[in-house]
């Protein structure tokens, strides 16, 4: 509404019998109301759907490498850096026991069942870590022995208000909470996107973090580089707990609404008097 069809508005306002003009000034003010309400709950909706909103221009990430837990499922490839791989050849059958892909499984105690070697500790180590100390044990069978390992299974629960939860499955080593969410074929319209959880699990602890994937620093996050088996879950905003007829802040959002139209109407009734 421009200025001069409100300083219209209110000339024929002033030109109205008393009565009429008490009446209709408290139905403009009970519109502005209704629609300043409106506008800034559709604003606020509008920002919560918005992705990596807050924080400084330049974010220094974590470059956090992704560390072997209990029940990962490794490949592990033992090479020489001679001519004569024989030696090297025992090292490399895969022990497929209760899996159905070939590989090394990580027990629950964190170890791995190498032949000659025997159990060889891997939870705890990152691939890079994990490769060296295999190698440092190798020397005394393999002539100039390199290690190569690899995850198999790179698993990650996505839970909640996304596309398509479940289990989301990645033949890389570094997953990161984009990527998963990604995979997940992104929040709903319903995602809460300043409260999603990730759960984890380490030294037999469920650890919990909760992230803000509106924030720019969310790449300064702990967990933002994901570890196999975390669970993601985005929770759902006010509008899907409307839809359920479950809102938590109705009732205050409802009384606020009350005071402000008694104010106002107060406020008007004594302009009208005083005229």
């Amino acid at each position: 509404m421009t200025h001069n069809k409100v300083s219209y508005g209110l000339g024929k306002l002033l030109l109205r019998p008393k009565s009429s003009r008490q009446t209709y000034f408290l139905a403009i003010c009970l519109v502005l109301i209704t629609s300043f309400t409106a506008c800034t709950s559709q604003k606020d909706i509008a920002k919560d759907f918005v992705y990596f909103q807050n924080g400084a221009d330049t974010v220094l990430g974590q470059e956090k490498e992704t560390i072997i837990q209990a029940n990962d499922l490794l490949s592990i490839q033992v090479f020489s850096k001679t001519i004569n791989q024989e030696q090297a050849a025992i090292f490399n059958i895969p022990n497929s026991a209760g899996t159905a892909s070939q590989g090394y499984q990580v027990t629950g105690n964190g170890n791995i069942e190498m032949p000659v070697l025997g159990s060889v500790r891997a939870s705890g180590f990152t691939k890079d870590q994990f490769q060296k100390s295999l190698v440092e044990k190798l020397t005394n069978y393999v002539k100039n022995p390199t290690v190569v390992v690899r995850f198999l299974q790179f698993n990650i629960n996505v839970l909640g208000e996304v596309r398509t939860p479940g289990t989301q499955k990645f033949s890389v080593d570094k997953v990161s909470i984009i990527d998963a969410i990604s995979a997940a074929g992104d929040l709903t319209d319903y995602g809460k996107r300043e409260n999603v959880t990730i759960i984890r699990e380490q030294e037999g602890k469920k650890l919990y973090y909760t992230i803000d994937l509106r924030s720019k620093t969310l790449f300064e996050s702990p967990v933002y580089i994901l570890q196999p088996n975390d669970i993601v879950y985005v929770s759902p905003n006010s509008l899907k707990l409307k839809n359920l007829n479950v809102d938590p802040e109705k009732q205050r959002r409802s009384g606020l609404f009350l005071a402000i139209t008694s104010v106002a109407v107060s406020i008007a009734s004594l302009l009208i008097i005083a005229n």
